[in-house]
């Protein structure tokens, strides 16, 4: 049960860091939560890694 809770934690966390990290970088905050969901952490590094997106 304590693992449960933790894993869902990290992944509110992963989330919301992923919005953040959208919108301090001009992306679509939409689509990053889409894939969030999906691939919690693996988003976040891809999302951390890419450079800004030219307005």
């Amino acid at each position: 049960m304590i693992t449960l809770i933790i894993g869902l934690i990290i992944w509110i966390v992963c989330l919301v860091l992923n919005i953040k990290i959208a919108q301090n970088k001009n992306r679509s905050v939409a689509a990053w939560v889409v894939l969030s969901v999906f691939f919690s952490w693996i988003v976040l590094i891809i999302n951390l890694c890419l450079p800004p997106k030219q307005a």
